[in-house]
């Protein structure tokens, strides 16, 4: 078995696909994926489908759905010749459901687990094996978390969770490669990740060490002064003292810009004050 949400919704028994097409159903086993091994209550469930308007009907319409998804996976574990318990796959429990897998299936947990080997690296100094490890930690990734499911409001936590840890995966990696001189490499992966996170300081840090290196500080500098006017004008905020510092260091030619500590955090922690 493999559930994938990191990017379109798959749910494959022997290779074969056994995602329900049909929405709610999807919906539900989506969240059923989510949540696996640990019961998912009723309440949840209605929440996840209908938000704050459910009908009337609403636990009826669930059994429904239930019993509509267990018969779907009992006739695909049957196809795949799978010896998986469909009574056991989908359990009830007191107030709800339970999906019981192992965690070894979750495509986003063996992301997680991954992303977390590839910040001990970096916490370490080993910053070849992080690169490693991020590199198959995002490689992973085949689109926007469960881009193709309607989300209410639980797997929609759930999305947002996990395209953040996404980013942060980037966001390591991008300190990965940096730490290593590699920053012509990057800079045009860093350039095209501030325009999508224009909020998102240590990877705008992160582009003006490596435009720095590179021998662009005008350019160094005009991307800090896009930052604070972008900050100001929507947040009403200017940078945080760590990327101001970075700031007064590119103007000054501070030589500690190329060889920042190797270990102790990320880059903007290397100017904390």
């Amino acid at each position: 078995m493999d559930i994938g949400t990191l990017g379109p919704f798959r749910f494959q028994i022997n290779g074969n696909e056994a995602a329900p097409r049909a929405p709610k159903i999807r919906q539900m086993l989506a969240l059923f994926s989510v949540r696996s091994n640990q019961v998912v209550l009723l309440r949840d469930l209605v929440q996840e489908l209908w938000s704050e308007t459910p009908p009337q009907s609403a636990k009826i319409t669930l059994q429904t759905y239930i019993v509509r998804l267990r018969q779907q996976l009992s006739k695909d574990l049957e196809l795949s010749g799978a010896s998986l318990d469909p009574k056991g796959l989908l359990q009830t429990f007191h107030g709800g459901y339970q999906l019981t897998v192992d965690p070894a299936v979750l495509e986003y947990r063996r992301f997680e687990d991954l992303a977390a080997r590839g910040r001990g690296e970096i916490a370490t100094g080993d910053y070849a094996r992080a690169s490693l490890v991020l590199r198959s930690a995002l490689d992973m990734w085949r689109g926007p978390a469960l881009v193709d499911v309607s989300t209410g409001p639980l797997l929609q936590a759930h999305v947002t969770r996990l395209n953040n840890a996404r980013v942060t995966a980037v966001e390591q990696l991008m300190e990965a490669e940096l730490r290593q001189g590699r920053h012509l490499d990057i800079l045009g992966d860093l350039t095209d990740l501030t325009a999508e996170h224009p909020f998102h300081e240590n990877l705008h840090a992160q582009l003006m060490v490596a435009l720095y290196r590179a021998g662009r500080r005008s350019q160094a500098l005009e991307v800090f002064a896009g930052l604070r006017s972008t900050l100001v004008t929507n947040l009403g905020i200017d940078p945080s003292h760590k990327l101001s510092r970075l700031h007064r260091a590119i103007l000054n030619g501070d030589p500690t810009l190329e060889s920042l500590p190797q270990r102790g955090g990320m880059l903007l922690d290397c100017f904390a004050a």
